[in-house]
């Protein structure tokens, strides 16, 4: 009997190995370019890479959190879209220039009712021809943003944080919720928060809430009318833009939830609350918006 040679089997399996783990690559590949946020006004889409949305919302939360009317955040857009994509935010020095900026366009007389173009040429010192054809994405991404348009801007996120540690911070959350709390602030200025206490809580809350592990927190916004529904829509979609940075997991509000990681693909989706007693309002999320951050 013949005994053929193993060399040509172990050819083959290497090379089977190899293109498996070709396929493994751009499997990953794939799944990274999938990375990226949408936001939909007036039948416009406008989509954004992680980094862009970020900024964005950092744009569009510091002129909310500010008092200023949408049409400033449309021109600090315009201003960011047309100077570098949105690939750095618009003034150049962090969100102090984002600052500095909102009060140029807040100084500019009847700018409420000006062409976003002039009032962005007016501040940024170019030809408002230079920030016409941004305005557009500017309008979308600011009526998204400052809560004007519903569930109107999401992001995919794949990538899973690191574990991180469950000691709990002196006002009851952990790091990383703690951080989201100060972040919340420093945007939006006084939000009303709770859900969180020094020590932890351990009632209140839905069996199994991330609340129990000192994990979230709620950003109140009572009674349920038109006007809070629109702040509470500037700060869910502000979340879903900064869940990459600040590792969020979860944001509920107005009865819908959107989640980090493989159903983040989904977008924002109907929330079914559990089956309790107590005001609907509250079970539904509608006055009030819930974060959590991951394990």
């Amino acid at each position: 009997m013949r005994v053929r040679s193993r060399a040509p089997l172990i050819a083959l399996a290497a090379a089977l190995l190899l293109v498996v783990g070709l396929v493994t690559v751009v499997a990953v590949r794939v799944l990274t370019s999938s990375e990226r946020c949408e936001a939909t006004a007036s039948g416009t889409t406008v989509e954004l890479s992680l980094a862009q949305a970020e900024r964005a919302g950092v744009v569009a939360g510091l002129a909310v959190g500010r008092g200023l009317p949408a049409r400033a955040a449309t021109v600090a857009l315009a201003v960011g879209l047309a100077e570098s994509d949105l690939d750095r935010l618009p003034g150049g020095n962090g969100r102090d220039g984002v600052l500095a900026l909102l009060a140029e366009v807040a100084a500019v007389p009847g700018y409420r009712d000006a062409d976003v173009e002039d009032v962005a040429a007016q501040v940024a010192g170019g030809g408002g021809g230079d920030y016409a054809d941004h305005v557009p994405d500017a309008r979308v991404l600011a009526s998204a943003l400052t809560g004007h348009s519903e569930a109107a801007l999401a992001c995919a996120l794949s990538e899973e944080p690191e574990e991180a540690p469950d000691e709990l911070e002196p006002s009851g959350l952990v790091a990383r919720a703690e951080r989201v709390r100060a972040d919340l602030l420093e945007v939006f200025g006084r939000l009303p928060l709770g859900g969180f206490e020094p020590g932890g809580v351990s009632t209140g809350h839905m069996e199994g809430s991330a609340h129990y592990e000192g994990r979230a927190v709620d950003a109140f916004f009572r009674p349920v009318n038109a006007a809070n529904q629109v702040h509470g829509w500037a700060v869910a979609h502000y979340l879903v833009t900064q869940a990459e940075r600040l590792a969020i997991r979860t944001v509920i509000f107005d009865d819908r939830i959107w989640t980090s990681g493989w159903r983040s693909q989904e977008g924002w989706r109907d929330y079914d609350p559990p089956a309790r007693s107590g005001s609907m309002e509250i079970l539904e999320h509608r006055d009030h918006v819930h974060v959590d951050v991951a394990d």
